[in-house]
This record gives structure tokens, C-alpha cells and sequence, in this order.
């Protein structure tokens, strides 16, 4: 027997369309039983300080001094259903760790609700440490609760987002998917943490200034234009932070300097954005081979306590 298939059931579009529509109705039925989104779960530890903790121990059964209740909060990234118990790999901020669900544990009714449960969605779970026959750490589960039901599907587990561009525009789901891409953003965070606790130690004095300019200065760039209402004036986004961190030498600071953002109307790709982060500095009472060796040294210690820090 021929089955005919038409292009609207061929296209991943309208699946994904369907499935959107699906969790849509599931969402309802939560909202017309209970609560939706509920607030009232706060997690006590994460998954990779259970990891650190406790994935030392060889035996199946963790001892009985950890077997206190464990409070996780996540979003779930595979779940496999056998029967009567299922496996869950939860990933929260810090990274993943397998759940363990028994019909007989959670009872029928939470179980069933459990099943509903899709890829994406954020639960909080409470329970306690086993190992697997494999040797692998997991929670017993003992209480699961919906925090946040997911109405769009995760890209494909295997494949991720193969587009760069779109990996840049969509980076709340590259950052689901990709832990390479969550550990860019924590090594940058840390970078620039050091770079500030070394200006401070310095007796650099960190400041913020103007990030609406009346008139564009301090780098040759074109600059993106906007209009003060309130002025009725026409006003840049800053190109450069210079002429305002001058400002501040000249009303009598020795040493100033600002870790921000600055704006340049030219130019775009994945390697030269048109809003970026950049440190500037000045120091009163120096001149440029002080500058010179300065920002060498800057360079070189910083770098060195970020590599310190990342092995």
C-alpha cells in the first residue's frame, strides 16, 4: 500500500510547528489545574558541586551520611522511560547529572504527570545520592515539581547549531546546548574580573562615564546617532570614553580607568562587532614608557593568573 505524504507533513517548519502547539496545550492544562509557573522552589546545590563532592565513592550506595535530601533546579536535556522507572539528565548552570525516577517512589498520579514532561523544560527535583551499576552519581528522586514549561523544542542533541551566524543571534540556545559556548562566557566574565582587580590594586579608581555623547570624540569612527527627546538634541552612542576620563584628570584624579562599552557605526563579523567592551586608562604624573611597560605588565600578569586559574 502507497502512502502519500504532502510537503507540508515533509517540512521540519510545520513539525516544529506542531510540536510548538502541543506544549501550548499542555501549558493550558497546567494553568487550569494549578499554578504555571510556581516560585516557591529554591535549589540548595548544584550539579557540578555534587560531582566534586561525592563522585569519589565506589560503592553503588553512597554511605548513609549523604544521604540527605538534595534540592536541584534545571532544564532537561534527555529523558528516557522504562516502565515503571525512567532516567533523566538535568543540566543546570554549572552542568549535568542523572535522575533517577520510580513510579513506586513519586506514586502513580506524579509519575504519570512526570511522562508528560517535555525535552527543554525546567523542573526542580528533590532527593537523595546513589550510584548506578555503571558507577555513575545520580539523584533518587523523591519529589519533582514544573518550573517553567518550554514551549519551544531544543536543536538536535547531536548537531546543536551548526550556523555560526545563527549561534550568534540565537545565544540564549546556544548556551542550552553548547557547553563549550557556556564556558566562553565564564572564562570572559573571569578574564575581565581580573583585569579590574588588577587596575584596583594598581590604585586605578574605576568610574563610569557618559555613554550618550553630544558630540562624538576620542577615536576616528563613525558613530551610531540618536535623538534626546527630553533635549530635542541630537546625541551619539560613545565611541570612546576618552574625553570624559580626561575630564577626570584634569578635576584632579591621579588615576582612572573604565571597563565598558563603546559603539562604532562600521563594520560587522564574527571577529569585529559594532558594540564591544574595551578597557582605557590614564594616569597623571607618568609619560609613555611608564604607559608602555604598564599595559605590558597588565597583559602579562593577567594572563597569567587567568591561566593560573584555568588549570
Amino acid at each position: 500500500m502507497n502512502i502519500k505524504i504532502s510537503n507540508s507533513q515533509r517540512s521540519p517548519i510545520n513539525n516544529k510547528n506542531h510540536l510548538v502547539i502541543q506544549r501550548k496545550e499542555k501549558l493550558t492544562k497546567i494553568r487550569i489545574n494549578g499554578t504555571a509557573y510556581p516560585n516557591n522552589f529554591v535549589p540548595n546545590v548544584k550539579a557540578a558541586e555534587l560531582h566534586a563532592n561525592y563522585n569519589l565513592s565506589n560503592t553503588q550506595e553512597l554511605p548513609e551520611i549523604y544521604q540527605n535530601r538534595f534540592k536541584l533546579a534545571g532544564r532537561i536535556m534527555l529523558k528516557r522511560i522504562m516502565g515503571k522507572s525512567s532516567f533523566v539528565t538535568l543540566q543546570d548552570s554549572s552542568g549535568r547529572i542523572q535522575l533517577y525516577l520510580e513510579k513506586n517512589t513519586l506514586g502513580n498520579d506524579t509519575y504519570l504527570e512526570f511522562k508528560q514532561l517535555d525535552i527543554g523544560d525546567i523542573i526542580g527535583v528533590e532527593g537523595s545520592l546513589f550510584k548506578t551499576k555503571k558507577g555513575e552519581l545520580s539523584i533518587r528522586v523523591k519529589f519533582i515539581q514544573l518550573l517553567t514549561k518550554s514551549l519551544r523544542p531544543l536543536p538536535d542533541k547531536f548537531h546543536g547549531i551548526s550556523n555560526k551566524e545563527l549561534r550568534y543571534r540565537e545565544r540564549h540556545v546556544d548556551l542550552i546546548i553548547n557547553e563549550d559556548t557556556r564556558q566562553t562566557f565564564e572564562k570572559r566574565s573571569e578574564a575581565l574580573n581580573i583585569i579590574r582587580k588588577f587596575m584596583i590594586k594598581e590604585n586605578f579608581l574605576e568610574v563610569e562615564t557618559p555613554m550618550l555623547h553630544p558630540i562624538p570624540g576620542g577615536a576616528i569612527a563613525k558613530p551610531f546617532v540618536t535623538h534626546n527627546n527630553s533635549l530635542d538634541l541630537e546625541m551619539y552612542l560613545r565611541i570612546s570614553p576618552e574625553l570624559y576620563l580626561k575630564r577626570l584628570i584634569v578635576g584632579g584624579f591621579d588615576r582612572v580607568f573604565e571597563l565598558n562599552r563603546n559603539f562604532r557605526n562600521e563594520g560587522i563579523s564574527p571577529y569585529h562587532n559594532p558594540e564591544f567592551t574595551m578597557v582605557e586608562f590614564y594616569a597623571a604624573y607618568t609619560n609613555y614608557i611608564w604607559m608602555m611597560d604598564f599595559t605590558e605588565n597588565l597583559i602579562k600578569k593577567s594572563s597569567m593568573i587567568f591561566l593560573a586559574n584555568l588549570y
